[in-house]
């Protein structure tokens, strides 16, 4: 009987050590999953404090010297959605995103009627941006122009030129 309870007791205590690992396994277990979950929660609250801005490009930009715009010419500044248009009575800036949902307007070299093509949905703006036709509701609004200190033209684009007037240069 004595070799019974040995052995008993000997199962017994195997069996204890099996409880006593799961045990603690089960413990740590808890204790990660519960420091993850405060950590994510840490940092979801840092990033909900933390304003969601859209940087964009800037406004106001130069677009070179006045040499680079021979008369006549009909310049799109890459990234910037706008035209340099040169004429004999001066320069200025066009955007070119159509007024209907914003779409990047194409120029079109081939057709003297019309200007602009929008190739999204169809409308038509001449060369001064006034719609000729499709969904658009306005015209292409121009936008200030000046020429700084150092002689580069600088396009204002947060400012339309209501008068749709010229630089004189």
């Amino acid at each position: 009987m004595n070799c019974e309870n040995s052995a008993a007791l000997s199962a017994k205590a195997s069996g204890e050590a099996v409880n006593e690992d799961r045990r603690g396994f089960v413990k740590k277990l808890t204790a990660t999953t519960l420091a993850l979950g405060f950590v994510g929660a840490v940092v979801e609250c840092g990033r909900f404090l933390k304003p969601n801005v859209l940087y964009e490009s800037p406004k106001v930009f130069k677009v070179g010297e006045l040499e680079k715009y021979p008369f006549g010419s009909r310049t799109v500044i890459e990234g910037k959605g706008v035209e340099i248009v040169r004429e004999k009575d001066g320069i200025h800036a066009i955007s070119l995103v159509c007024t209907h949902l914003g779409c990047l307007l194409k120029p079109v070299d081939n057709d003297p009627g019309v200007g602009y093509a929008c190739p999204c949905h169809g409308s038509t703006f001449t060369l001064k941006g006034e719609v000729l036709g499709g969904p658009a509701p306005k015209d292409l609004p121009w936008y200030e122009m000046y020429m700084d200190q150092t002689g580069a033209l600088v396009v204002d684009a947060s400012k339309v030129n209501q008068k749709r007037s010229k630089l004189v240069v």
